[in-house]
């Protein structure tokens, strides 16, 4: 953390000391938070060893095409390439997140208030790829290069991210050691996006998977203009979940559902025509 704070602010003066034998793993989302970071460890001139991307098969396509953006930016800087890990589950054949709702006739697990398909899917792909590529003793606890690898995460310095951070305490692997950079720096989301655009890289699109149960009615009627073949797709998920008995949240959106919204959104429109 101290090394972080003497980057914060303006960032005047890049780190010349390396980080040591201890990797650095970028937890990376594609969105406007972990792109921020990348910029600013690149002004920090931190060392960066890795940069995962966890994906879940049901990401947007905006979202998909801004890792070769991103790729291209990083390699021109001297920085590694993303490197994609995506959960295995050889014994059900599901290679994608929506592709298990919809086996199962469920929703994603935070249209019930749990977090399941983010460790699921994000979370423990990162930590299998980490325990192959840095060795780790499962019997001693610790990697073969040494007690821990620092993780870090893109977490604002707003108040929604601080309280992500206290969550996360506890869930975490063992042999890590988190850095949130970006509240270090007291960097907010528009100070992310700034970055951004100073560093000549587009503002990427919110990342999220395209039926997260967090988006808001604009961000589905969004969907449903730019991608209906993913429209249909969530509304299916919930048609399903409700065939199977679906009673403790209306849908998606927990309290609404988005195919009720959707259709409904749709007859107004086509009543004002």
């Amino acid at each position: 953390m101290p090394r972080l704070a003497a980057c914060a602010n303006a960032l005047l003066r890049p780190v010349d000391a390396p980080v040591g034998r201890e990797p650095v793993v970028v937890a990376y989302g594609g969105g406007v938070d972990s792109t921020a970071l990348l910029v600013g460890l690149h002004k920090c001139g931190r060392q960066v060893d890795l940069i995962l991307f966890a994906d879940t098969g049901s990401e947007k396509p905006q979202t998909y095409a801004y890792l070769d953006i991103m790729d291209g930016w990083l390699i021109q800087r001297g920085m590694p390439a993303i490197t994609r890990v995506k959960r295995n589950s050889p014994r059900a054949g599901d290679t994608s997140l929506h592709g298990e709702c919809l086996r199962k006739s469920v929703l994603p697990s935070l249209a019930y208030g749990r977090h399941s398909c983010s460790l699921k899917w994000k979370v423990d792909p990162q930590w299998a790829f980490c325990r192959r590529h840095f060795g780790w003793h499962s019997r001693r606890l610790r990697w073969a290069h040494g007690p821990t690898i620092t993780k870090m995460i893109g977490y604002n310095a707003g108040p929604k991210d601080a309280k992500r951070i206290s969550n996360a305490v506890g869930k975490r692997p063992p042999g890590h050691r988190y850095e949130y950079p970006l509240v270090e720096w007291g960097w907010d989301r528009q100070r992310c996006e700034d970055e951004i655009r100073a560093a000549g890289l587009p503002v990427p699109l919110k990342s999220a998977c395209f039926m997260c149960p967090a988006s808001k009615e604009p961000e589905v009627v969004w969907l449903q203009g730019n991608h209906p073949d993913l429209a249909a797709i969530a509304m299916e998920m919930e048609v399903r979940a409700h065939r199977r008995g679906l009673r403790t949240v209306q849908g998606l959106g927990r309290r609404w559902s988005w195919t009720k919204f959707l259709l409904e959104r749709s007859s107004q429109v086509g009543g004002r025509q």
